[in-house]
């Protein structure tokens, strides 16, 4: 069954808190690690705020170089950038371009006060790197509709040790949400993963959202008699995409969100069927 694109309209607001700079520059980050890529972002954004309200050289009381050039003094324990991110111990491959040079501040107390000691507060850096992160941790408090609980047969009673038939309706959700109280993202979500509780005590995953009868790709036989409920879970993924990225590009997020969904309650009974005499 091929998934259909379902249109959202409304926009949410995420309200994202920034982690305070910790020392020390980041030097890039794996999948998953949403620390880092915060944190890369903050520091980033601290230097674009900077190019745009600088108050000039008399002024500043802060001051960002992104260079090649290493301001460690000599006797300084902690090592210099590599001047070429393509080689060893860096080795880094961007998707967007070319690596941002190493980003460097200094700051002092007031305009008439020395400066303190540069400090590198970011490494090599791709410049996807550098644009606003959405999280698992955001993908999984966005408001994702739920795929609802189909089966067959509906709405009446179901027969025991009969087939019932369970099917979800796969949709790609699209939302539009800002990050960091500017940034504006569009977010889709796709369904991967179909988790089917039968309410006996019986689960079920699958990759197959299951079909309508007559096809019987995702069934359930109840071996005794009562009152059920079938709830689905859903696993989703999510792709991202800025609308400040000049490349406009879809990113995939890093992790899953689920959703539930219960459907109606009916009974699970017995027919047995009776001769009648002169029939």
């Amino acid at each position: 069954m091929r998934a259909r694109i379902v249109p959202i309209v409304a926009t949410v607001v995420f309200a994202v808190t920034l982690l305070s700079p910790g020392a020390g520059a980041v030097e890039g980050w794996l999948p998953g690690d949403d620390t880092a890529r915060v944190v890369t972002f903050e520091r980033n954004e601290e230097y674009r705020d900077y190019l745009h309200n600088d108050p000039g050289p008399g002024a500043r009381v802060v001051e960002f170089d992104r260079t090649l050039s290493c301001y460690f003094p000599p006797a300084y324990s902690q090592g210099c950038p590599p001047i070429d991110p393509g080689r060893p111990p860096m080795s880094l491959v961007c998707e967007d371009g070319e690596p941002l040079q190493p980003l460097w501040r200094r700051v002092r107390f007031d305009s008439s006060s020395d400066w303190g000691d540069w400090d590198l507060r970011l490494n090599w850096t791709c410049p996807e790197d550098v644009l606003p992160p959405f999280l698992e941790r955001d993908l999984r408090v966005l408001t994702i509709e739920p795929l609802a609980v189909n089966q067959q047969p509906a709405g009446g009673d179901v027969l025991v040790r009969k087939p019932l038939i369970v099917f979800a309706e796969p949709a790609v959700r699209e939302y539009h949400v800002v990050l960091f109280g500017e940034y504006g993202v569009d977010v889709r979500v796709t369904p991967v993963e179909y988790t089917w509780d039968f309410g006996d005590g019986t689960t079920l995953t699958t990759a197959d959202p299951g079909s309508p009868y007559p096809d019987f790709d995702v069934t359930h036989l109840y071996s005794s008699l009562g009152t059920r409920t079938v709830s689905l879970t859903t696993t989703w993924t999510g792709e991202y995409r800025v609308d400040a990225d000049p490349l406009h590009k879809w990113r995939q997020v890093d992790g899953t969100a689920t959703t539930t969904a219960t459907g109606e309650q009916f009974e699970v009974v017995e027919r047995r069927s009776h001769l009648i005499p002169g029939t």
